[in-house]
């Protein structure tokens, strides 16, 4: 092969490369209710522990933050993708405050909350008075959470993680308002990554019924993908030599 040949194959390289780390964030759909949304990842410093506990600090901090990015998350069922400590996790937050105080609180607020994905993820919950989370091996690899969620408006919150979201790569998630009147008419927000922030891509509403169901597939991100093939490119050219 020539130099000229060479140095082309170089700056094509370097092109695909430059073109692989601008498309790097890792992603999820979601679907339900007849429509489908996308929600990339942030990088938040939270879930610390390994005994499936969501601290009330950790609920501080998620709150603050979207707070600080004009998201209002008082009676509203937000849910978002981030990086933490415990890997790539879905996280919802429920009745979001700044800062939670359960000293003298009395849970006026309920969710019900069901969720599905396959056994590599690992599963965070608050467990305020009144709340009580179960799981469930469902066989054939895959696991169960069942979970009432109680809290006092305006002065806790409550929240669930699935961590791990690389090793089980999708998760059905059904809610249920129990009282049919703590939330607003489109309470449900499903928050993305942006480049100046976290931003709203998508809401719903409980059902008459008080439901609403959804589901989310992730998606590696593009750089990578296009990383996996263009090592494949250049390993043909070698062998064609």
């Amino acid at each position: 092969m020539s130099m000229a040949n060479h140095l082309r194959n170089l700056c094509a390289l370097c092109a695909l490369f430059n073109a692989c780390v601008v498309a790097t964030a890792d992603y999820i759909e979601v679907s339900g209710s007849g429509e489908s949304i996308v929600m990339e990842a942030g990088q938040l410093n939270i879930l610390d522990g390994n005994d499936h506990q969501f601290s009330m600090s950790e609920l501080d901090i998620l709150a603050a933050t979207l707070q600080n990015d004009g998201i209002d998350t008082a009676g509203r069922v937000s849910f978002m993708l981030t990086e933490t400590n415990a890997g790539l996790s879905f996280i919802g937050l429920f009745d979001g405050v700044p800062m939670n105080d359960p000293s003298g609180s009395f849970s006026d607020h309920f969710l019900g909350f069901s969720s599905t994905t396959s056994t590599g993820s690992d599963w965070y919950a608050t467990g305020d008075s009144g709340t009580q989370t179960d799981w469930y091996d469902l066989g054939n690899e895959t696991q169960l959470i069942n979970s009432l969620f109680a809290w006092d408006h305006g002065q806790t919150s409550a929240a669930f993680a699935w961590a791990n979201v690389e090793e089980s790569q999708s998760a059905t998630v059904n809610l249920y308002d129990v009282d049919l009147t703590a939330f607003g008419e489109e309470p449900i927000q499903f928050v993305t990554y942006a480049d100046e922030g976290w931003e709203v891509v998508g809401t719903g509403a409980f059902s008459v019924m008080g439901q609403y169901a959804f589901s989310y597939q992730f998606v590696p991100a593009p750089g990578a993908i296009a990383l996996l093939a263009l090592a494949g490119i250049t390993t043909r050219k070698r062998r064609r030599k």
